[in-house]
């Protein structure tokens, strides 16, 4: 039976556009700049090209080729890795994409990085190498360590807030330490869990076999847990002589631009690991081992501030949060260091021009 309802004379309200502040900060120096090893671009396209599809169309148009990929020496910026994550997702579809690119990583994938960590003394030590030349083997992502009580944690927090590709970036982290690792000492290593911000994806299953531990979703940070024991684990191929010889190499291919990189790296994952209780620049300065006023020369020369880093790091960590139900306004304010829900909003605001409640309509 047809309706006899007339229409409205009113008409019909569009969608409300998506805040801008869902998107990277294409601002900061470092969302454009070719500094990083192409490691996860050029293993997507490892992982296209076996399942049947173009690798060309992954690159065309983002400034250098699949064959470029495989150059030594050659970088790309985080745009231009986010832009391929996102045309691999919509190609091959994002059914534990990250997994199975992680998964295809190996000691030789991460380059001059996974060769000095072959030859260090201990896991531990290789995960301290690994995390310390953590853009040279390619991140994407901060990559931290903490001990907590008789367990280890390694912390994954996005660069950028990008949630089109957040579930990749952390999926294609964890998986690629975790095989890593399994080179090193053997299949019999097990995380003891595995935490992430996240709801459980379609594909979580697939997280059971890869990780052979429990994974749990909708948590506070992401982070892989593991016994602090595994750290003392002694690696066969430990070599000191070669072990120096690697780190001379790796510091030699480090560019003045990655050095300016690392150093608002070092002081925002200062930030972040501490939101709760700020760190002065001067505290940081301290663990550096150099002055404040030298490192907030250094810093400005790299273009960039302490007061900046601080806002990024929390506009970063505050949209992450919110664009995950579970947390309300005033957890996201708590997790972001601000006792005063009115103070974070009015931040909030000040950052990206909305409410933290726009950003979840």
């Amino acid at each position: 039976m047809k309706s006899t309802t007339k229409p409205t004379s009113k008409p019909a309200s569009k969608p409300a556009a998506k805040p801008a502040a869902a998107k990277p900060e294409r601002l900061d120096p470092r969302y454009s700049t070719a500094s990083i090893n192409p490691l996860t671009p050029r293993y997507l396209s490892v992982v296209a090209h076996e399942r049947g599809y173009d690798t060309a169309s992954l690159c065309r148009g983002l400034g250098f080729t699949a064959e470029d990929l495989n150059q030594p020496n050659f970088k790309i910026s985080y745009r231009q890795g986010s832009m391929m994550i996102r045309r691999g997702q919509k190609l091959i579809g994002d059914t534990g994409l990250g997994l199975a690119v992680g998964s295809r990583q190996t000691l030789v994938s991460w380059g001059l990085v996974g060769f000095g960590m072959m030859t260090c003394a201990t896991l531990g030590e290789a995960s301290e190498m690994g995390i310390h030349y953590q853009k040279g083997a390619g991140s994407l992502i901060h990559i931290a360590m903490e001990l907590r009580g008789q367990q280890v944690a390694i912390l994954a927090d996005p660069q950028f807030y990008d949630p089109d590709i957040e579930m990749f970036l952390i999926e294609e982290a964890f998986s690629s330490m975790v095989n890593i690792v399994r080179h090193l000492v053997g299949p019999q290593f097990t995380p003891s869990a595995i935490e992430l911000v996240y709801q459980p994806p379609p594909h979580a299953a697939i997280y059971d076999t890869i990780f052979r531990c429990p994974v749990r979703f909708g948590c506070s940070r992401n982070r892989l847990i593991t016994d602090v024991n595994w750290m003392n684990y002694p690696l066969p191929t430990y070599d000191p002589l070669v072990a120096k010889t690697a780190i001379k190499l790796i510091e030699e291919n480090l560019t003045v631009e990655q050095e300016k990189v690392d150093l608002s790296t070092t002081i925002e994952r200062a930030i972040r690991d501490n939101l709760k209780d700020l760190p002065s620049l001067q505290s940081i300065a301290a663990t550096l081992n150099i002055g404040e006023r030298t490192l907030r020369r250094r810093l400005n020369d790299a273009g960039f501030s302490y007061q900046g880093l601080l806002e990024s790091v929390r506009k970063s960590r505050a949209l992450e949060l919110l664009s995950h139900s579970k947390f309300s306004v005033a957890d996201v304010a708590a997790e972001t260091g601000f006792k005063d829900v009115r103070n974070f909003r009015r931040a909030f605001k000040r950052w990206t021009g909305v409410a933290p409640t726009e950003i979840r309509e």
